[in-house]
């Protein structure tokens, strides 16, 4: 797991994509908004104690996946639609989803391999993590994603999820690095 300290370390936080102006277009700005508000309200939550959390099963989340891509030059922030999917009850492999539908470039991206860690300090470690690798495109370019993604549950029961993502992103530039936030709530059962 990547400890919180490397991550104030490397001057990454949550709340840095949300924050930052976005390069989208005028069209996304609802959507730019949506995902800044999501990731603040969030943010104002409890870290769910690892120790606490169900034993038993299923639960689903919608809501974003802002990333800071160098795709055609500078890194810039692309916002995706976020659905992750966690199995509480399962030994392995409890993290699952897809991160899709990222302004301006086709194309998505598979969250496998998630796991819940039950003993860790959440002042200090993430609760849970998982790979995060996939496809975009833009303009008849291609990058491939090979990164992972890291995060907490918020809320008593819950209620939501936040986290940072980062990697490596392979184009037609050779390969470069990238970085990014998640933050989505729990769907009605």
């Amino acid at each position: 797991m990547v400890t919180r300290m490397k991550w104030m370390i490397l001057g990454t936080g949550l709340g840095l994509l949300a924050a930052c102006g976005s390069t989208q277009s005028v069209d996304n700005i609802p959507r730019t908004s949506n995902a800044a508000d999501l990731a603040t309200n969030l943010a104002q939550e409890n870290i769910s104690d690892p120790t606490t959390l169900p034993r038993s099963g299923l639960a689903t989340y919608s809501g974003f996946m802002t990333l800071a891509l160098p795709l055609d030059g500078p890194a810039r922030d692309v916002i995706g639609d976020l659905d992750m999917r966690v199995d509480f009850g399962a030994v392995r492999n409890q993290v699952s989803g897809s991160a899709s539908n990222f302004a301006g470039l086709t194309g998505g991206l598979a969250i496998r391999g998630g796991d819940i860690d039950r003993g860790t300090d959440p002042d200090t470690d993430f609760t849970f993590g998982g790979s995060l690798t996939g496809t975009l495109a833009q303009n008849g370019d291609n990058y491939g994603i090979d990164g992972a993604i890291v995060g907490e549950f918020r809320g008593r029961n819950q209620d939501g999820l936040t986290g940072l993502a980062y990697g490596d992103i392979n184009g037609p530039s050779g390969q470069d690095l990238f970085q990014g936030s998640m933050a989505a709530i729990r769907d009605t059962d």
